[in-house]
């Protein structure tokens, strides 16, 4: 009883009282978005506090994907966060929003004003998505958002493509454009590390000249065709 009583005495004092809220390894999201959400009761005793309330705040805030809460005694509350990252501008409709590479939606309306304004002409563009092609109006479905990963993903190994547009508003006749310039047809989903191999080698091949290109057809892999103006 004696060591229950001291516990009790030394586990309420000031001390143990949350004085600080740190967040860490966010980069879009402001320190006091999150905090804001977190909701940490400041002056409550720091072993009162349960980590799971804490997290599930976050589960409607679809621009953070995992966070972990944990104490830092005596009196620091640590919240860190995993960011969902932007990885291209989806054009759905006419309503161009921001997505991750898992398709979720994280920006959408006056994207000049969002969290993400200052990379979004980094984006690659993806046009054709039509509201028929999301899950509860807050993710692009499977086959679409692995079509379109796969394919952004595999473009990225040739930087030197520069600025890509994607649309796939036809699955079987889908186009790429290279610098808004190069018109690239790339077909179907099917076989598509083939097809952006090729056209990997392919722009190498016609460097500086793109402007004299009417269009490349890398639909079937095995017999490409570069189309001069």
């Amino acid at each position: 009883m004696l060591l229950a009583l001291i516990s009790s005495f030394v586990f309420s004092l000031p001390v143990w009282r949350i004085h600080n809220v740190e967040v860490r390894n966010n980069v879009y999201i402001s320190k006091d978005k999150i905090i804001r959400i977190a909701r940490v009761p400041v002056n409550e005793n720091i072993f009162l506090i349960d980590p799971a309330d804490i997290k599930e705040r976050f589960s409607k805030t679809v621009q953070i994907k995992d966070v972990r809460i944990r104490r830092s005694l005596p009196g620091t509350v640590v919240i860190q966060v995993t960011e969902r990252r932007p990885f291209a501008m989806v054009i759905i409709g006419s309503e161009p929003v921001i997505v991750d590479n898992e398709g979720y939606i994280l920006a959408k309306q006056n994207l000049s004003n969002s969290i993400y304004r200052s990379d979004i002409g980094k984006f690659p563009v993806i046009r054709g998505v039509s509201k028929k092609m999301l899950e509860n109006g807050t993710r692009i479905s499977e086959a679409e958002r692995v079509f379109i990963k796969s394919t952004i993903e595999l473009l990225s190994k040739y930087p030197s493509m520069g600025s890509i547009q994607m649309d796939i508003s036809d699955r079987d006749n889908i186009v790429l454009y290279i610098e808004d310039i190069l018109k690239v047809r790339i077909g179907g989903y099917g076989d598509i590390s083939d097809k952006i191999k090729v056209l990997g080698a392919l722009t190498g091949s016609i460097k500086g000249k793109m402007e004299k290109v009417a269009y490349i057809d890398v639909r079937v892999p095995e017999a490409p065709v570069i189309r001069y103006r």
